[in-house]
């Protein structure tokens, strides 16, 4: 059974939008194919044409296009029928095979796996296509060389003819005084000259004369072997241009079962790029499955309103499998009860819808619709009537995977008795458990779906102030007619609003003066969250202009603090170039009184060191514990704390657990600004490289985040790292390694005199 029979269908309009979404194809192959998409119920074939659909989108953008197709099956079915096919259908044939060609290399890549394995099917047709070019030009005419044979014939047409009309000119030359007009013409496939009557006594073949009979249209005896020569020479043109076509045409016919399959993949090709570039135009997206009975449209656009179209939104299903919408005449009811369906029926026809991407669509086994007037003149029924009938059978063949779309149900007949009618079909698809969206005006049936927990009430916005619909969906609220309320400010006497008011019952008034309540409360809700959502965005962009003055701050101050720590490590270099100095002339004084003064001078320097370079006192850092993520002083690495041992702690960097002490680790989250380091004196056991030759790739990594940590601590800015030539792959993962690491500035290997590819040299920064 069809998802979407033939009178829904005639509801949602579907050939029109058919027809609309065709135009965007680049052949009638194409068009033909997308004209003849219907809705499937199988959430595998959906979702593989989406699959087709996303890549073609993408190779859209990357500039991708469709070059000439022509649909060849009328071609094909002369050629099996008269085995001769005239230069231009070859024309169309070659433009095909080469577009073909063409898409097939552009689509066949590891970007679209899916566009890959479709064009892979389309055969080879290369050499037929040389053949045609070889035989065909691009006006559809048959080549001059074709052949040798009929090359040859052509280059004697060609000199046949210059030597009849040097031949005629000398003639007219010769015999001016006969000549009626000193041109050359042709005449019955000949050469000839237009000569006076008086020129019989010539010896010439007449062919024919003009309707004075003043001039004759005759050939001279000279030219005439030689027009009966170049008559025979394009009658064997004729002949070979037969044959070649005759033989093109058989070649053709050879290959006509694989060109056939080959224009299936074609249209199929044709199909996804009209689809692809009707999303484009019309920011269509491709719906989510929902693999739960629920429907969701987010700013659904309904394509045939146009940039008319009022973006509807509207949720239902699971709790609340049925939506009844309510509100005036005109406000958009109908309108949205098709995009509902056409949106489901697109969906599952593999075509994108024009909506928000948070759109949800479930899959439906069947879609039935009672939208619009069917009144039957033939079976003598009425539009209630043929409504009915129509319910009748979507409520016979129904199920829980179904979607329902009953437009004014109860409407034409007594208010009542449709009332009634309504209640009980409503009650009915809730017990099938199918999705079913109802549009009504009636109040019965409006309150029945307030007060019932499994329906959802909607109502299309109506403006009291302008009394003109909004064609907005209004989720949780029911809908009021307006009717007395229209008619009282478009000038209806108030006795009379008046009078009418009296004539409804209390219940009908009380109803719709709650539903009316129910709206203003709606939209003055709207409106407040309209001013909260401004206010929300001025404090989002105050917060942020601060969040971005306090980053400033810190990374001034950073700079700073970074200006006084180099300024700190150059006085410190001084210092210690200056005691190493004294040191050595110390050594080298020959004199006890010139060691004593200089010893002095280094005492002195050495009480100067610890005032000047007194290390600068880190904040106060919080105690880490197990499962905290820390970042490691100086590197920066972040890692994940795993166990504490008094002053050290465990910590696991990307998959590497490493000992530090817990002095060096501090809140990850808590990023601060690079701050000066204390004074360290440098170590004198740390060295300047280190060898993992012959460890594995875990363990020299291991030994290289340990040294570099040393470096870093003593204050080093570059290293060797000895791992050998071996495969390449230590050295490899090393390199890896190190571009991960946020402190190392940069690394290369050694020259050629230093160990070359064997040696990489790190610098710290």
């Amino acid at each position: 059974m069809e998802v979407l029979n033939e009178r829904s269908a005639k509801d949602l309009e579907w050939e029109k939008i058919l027809a609309l979404v065709a135009g965007h194809s680049a052949s009638s192959l194409g068009a033909e194919e997308v004209k003849s998409l219907r809705p499937s119920s199988d959430p595998a074939w959906i979702l593989r044409e989406f699959r087709l659909l996303t890549e073609m989108e993408e190779a859209l953008r990357g500039g991708f296009s469709l070059g000439a197709l022509h649909d060849l099956r009328p071609i094909l079915a002369e050629a099996k029928e008269h085995g001769i096919l005239p230069p231009e259908a070859f024309l169309k044939i070659a433009e095909t095979l080469e577009s073909a060609a063409d898409l097939s290399l552009a689509l066949r890549t590891h970007r679209h796996p899916n566009l890959a394995r479709l064009v892979e099917r389309i055969s080879d047709q290369s050499a037929l296509l040389t053949q045609i070019w070889r035989a065909i030009d691009e006006r559809a005419e048959i080549r001059a060389d074709a052949t040798p044979k009929l090359r040859n014939l052509f280059g004697e047409r060609r000199r046949l003819t210059e030597e009849i009309q040097e031949t005629l000119r000398k003639f007219l030359e010769k015999n001016r005084e006969h000549v009626q007009d000193p041109i050359i013409t042709k005449r019955s496939g000949r050469y000839v000259v237009p000569l006076k009557t008086g020129a019989k006594a010539l010896g010439l073949v007449v062919h024919e004369a003009s309707g004075s009979g003043q001039t004759l249209f005759a050939e001279p005896a000279e030219v005439v072997p030689l027009n009966n020569r170049l008559r025979e020479v394009e009658d064997e043109i004729d002949r070979e241009k037969h044959r070649i076509l005759f033989e093109l045409t058989a070649k053709l016919l050879s290959h006509a079962d694989e060109i056939e399959e080959d224009l299936r993949i074609l249209a199929q090709i044709d199909s996804l790029f009209a689809r692809a570039r009707f999303a484009q135009k019309w920011r269509a997206t491709i719906p989510k499955l929902s693999r739960e009975p629920r429907l969701e449209l987010w700013e659904a656009r309904h394509p045939l309103l146009g940039d008319r179209a009022v973006p509807i939104s509207i949720s239902f299903g699971e709790g609340k499998p049925v939506v009844v919408i309510t509100g005036p005449n005109t406000g958009g009811k109908t309108v949205t009860l098709k995009t509902i369906g056409l949106f489901c029926a697109l969906f599952q026809a593999g075509i994108p819808v024009p909506a928000g991407d948070r759109t949800v669509l479930p899959v439906f086994e069947k879609i039935r619709t009672d939208i619009g007037e069917e009144q039957s003149i033939e079976q003598s029924l009425s539009t209630f009537s043929s409504h009915m009938k129509n319910i009748i059978g979507i409520l016979e063949e129904i199920d829980e995977r179904s979607l329902v779309i009953l437009d004014e149900l109860g409407a034409g007949t007594d208010p009542q008795e449709g009332a009634a009618l309504a209640l009980a079909i409503l009650e009915r698809l809730l017990e099938v458990g199918c999705l079913a969206a109802v549009a009504t005006h009636l109040t019965p049936v409006k309150l029945f779906a307030i007060a019932h927990p499994r329906i959802l009430s909607c109502s299309m916005e109506f403006d009291l102030e302008t009394l003109s619909p909004t064609f907005r969906v209004l989720q949780g609220v029911p809908g009021q007619s307006c009717a007395l309320l229209v008619a009282e400010r478009l000038g209806l006497p108030p006795e009379l609003v008046e009078r009418a008011r009296k004539k409804l019952s209390a219940g009908e008034i009380r109803a719709e003066e709650i539903i009316e309540e129910l709206a203003r409360e709606r939209a003055a809700a709207r409106r407040l969250r309209a001013n909260l959502e401004v206010e929300r965005e001025a404090l989002r962009k105050i917060r942020a202009e601060y969040e971005k003055r306090l980053q400033a701050l810190k990374e001034k101050k950073a700079v700073a603090l970074s200006r006084e720590l180099r300024k700190l490590e150059e006085e410190i270099a001084a210092a210690r170039k200056e005691l190493a100095e004294l040191i050595a002339q110390a050594r080298a004084a020959e004199s006890a009184a010139a060691r004593r003064e200089i010893l002095k001078k280094v005492g002195e320097i050495e009480e100067r060191l610890p005032k000047e370079l007194s290390p600068i006192q880190p904040e106060r850092k919080e105690r880490v514990k197990v499962g905290d993520t820390v970042r490691i002083s100086p590197s920066g690495a972040i890692g994940t704390v795993i166990a504490v041992d008094g002053e050290e702690a465990e910590v696991e960097v990307r998959g590497k657990k490493i000992t530090l002490p817990v002095s060096a680790l501090s809140p990850a989250e808590a990023s601060p600004s690079p701050s000066p380091k204390p004074f360290v004196p440098i170590p004198q056991t740390v060295e300047l490289e280190i060898s993992v030759r012959g460890l594995t790739v875990d363990e020299a990594l291991r030994q290289v985040d340990l040294w570099l940590d040393r470096l870093l601590r003593a204050g080093f800015s570059t290293g060797r790292i000895i791992h050998g030539r071996g495969t390449g792959t230590l050295r490899e993962n090393i390199h890896e390694h190190l571009r991960k690491l946020p402190f190392v500035k940069s690394f290369h290997l050694a020259p050629p005199g230093e160990g070359g590819d064997g040696v990489t040299i790190v610098e710290l920064g």
